[in-house]
């Protein structure tokens, strides 16, 4: 090779990307190695010229964050990311139109392209002078430059990569701050539901499926579940408890076996699942089996209806709050005497667990008033000493 074309090669980047709009942005999707992403990308903080907000931004970025990513990166064969969303300024950025660009075959004559399919594909080419931050996947980007650290050969992988082009002004720079914020402020949180459907990296959903999927698991199905979030609703005579609850409260579980806090049990990924799958299926095991009316109606000799209403408010474990204390007090229990899981649940059971029986009425239910009493930790220290006095 020539050294003009080894200079041309050095000092220009060819991207293949496709160019759109949409606002007031021309938007251009390019396909990038990791390792240019990792060479050329930055961060937000550079939206700020003062100084200290700057440090701000700079804190928001979490290398425990990166540090997870990244041992993503370099673990799972199946990786996979979504776009980065970037900005760009300064430098030369260039697009390269491929033009007369029309399919040939005898198939595609037959269908009619958009006319502006023709001026969309092309090349970006960058001079590697421009600055790039990331607007969107700051700690993806943070997640790649660790890993490559490690393992360099993950370099040559591709991801999709759509870059913006941002002004080197006072407008653009708050043009680009907008698009920040609205990103990452404005983005919908994955909800509830759609971890335990399908996340399968997060142990407490995939505990919560499995107690519900498994055929020899027999106590919690399909027939007996709740799949709407919230309270019981009074017309449903077959669910026990919902499934966004049973989650909550392997989550707890989860958290006291994992001795972590509740908080960071997203993020757990212990080497083995087996010690937390053991402990939550052992804990709802010996609940059905001290529990009579649970294992009644998990054995279809009755149902659910039999255990809750209206007037006496039924068995509190046929209420999803009722569920909440009994995992926080059983677990409470297990820190203060040190006592195995049987023994404690056991004792448990031994108690009237009727709401407008002795415990439970005027702690978590209004006898007079016949509802639900809000949730306090008083009320739940004054049910918890009850039981086990």
């Amino acid at each position: 090779m020539c050294s003009r074309c080894k200079n041309l090669k050095s000092s220009k980047l060819v991207l293949p990307c496709l160019k759109g709009k949409i606002g007031s942005w021309d938007t251009y999707s390019c396909m990038m190695r990791l390792s240019d992403i990792n060479d050329l990308i930055g961060f937000a903080h550079d939206l700020h010229r003062i100084k200290k907000l700057s440090t701000q931004i700079q804190r928001e970025l979490k290398l425990d964050r990166g540090k997870e990513i990244s041992d993503y990166l370099l673990n799972n064969k199946d990786r996979f990311f979504n776009s980065l969303v970037v900005a760009v300024f300064n430098g030369e950025p260039s697009w390269h139109e491929i033009s007369n660009l029309r399919p040939s075959s005898e198939e595609a004559l037959q269908l009619e392209f958009p006319d502006f399919a023709e001026h969309c594909i092309g090349f970006l080419s960058v001079n590697r002078k421009e600055t790039f931050f990331a607007l969107d996947g700051q700690h993806r980007v943070e997640g790649i430059k660790q890993a490559l650290k490690i393992d360099p050969s993950l370099g040559e992988e591709l991801l999709n990569v759509i870059v913006v082009r941002h002004l080197d002004s006072d407008e653009g720079i708050k043009q680009s701050r907008r698009l920040f914020t609205t990103l990452n402020k404005k983005a919908e949180k994955v909800s509830k539901d759609a971890i335990i459907a399908l996340d399968e990296d997060d142990i407490p959903a995939c505990i919560t499926r499995w107690l519900i999927e498994e055929s020899h698991f027999t106590h919690f199905k399909e027939s007996n579940i709740s799949f709407k979030s919230g309270r019981i609703q009074p017309n449903d005579n077959s669910s026990i408890t919902s499934i966004v609850n049973i989650y909550d409260n392997v989550k707890k579980l989860v958290s006291f076996v994992a001795n972590k806090p509740i908080e960071q049990i997203d993020d757990y990924k212990p080497k083995s699942r087996k010690e937390a799958f053991d402990f939550v299926c052992k804990f709802y095991n010996l609940t059905f089996f001290y529990c009579e009316e649970l294992r009644a109606v998990s054995s279809n000799l009755k149902k659910s209806c039999d255990f809750r209403n209206n007037q006496t408010g039924g068995h509190f474990l046929f209420r999803p709050v009722g569920w909440d204390i009994y995992v926080d007090v059983i677990l409470r229990q297990m820190n203060k005497q040190q006592l195995g899981l049987e023994v404690i649940i056991k004792q448990v059971f031994t108690k009237n667990l009727y709401l407008n029986g002795p415990i439970l009425g005027e702690a978590m239910w209004s006898v007079k008033g016949e509802k639900i009493l809000p949730r306090s930790g008083p009320r739940t220290n004054k049910i918890e000493k009850a039981i086990f006095e």
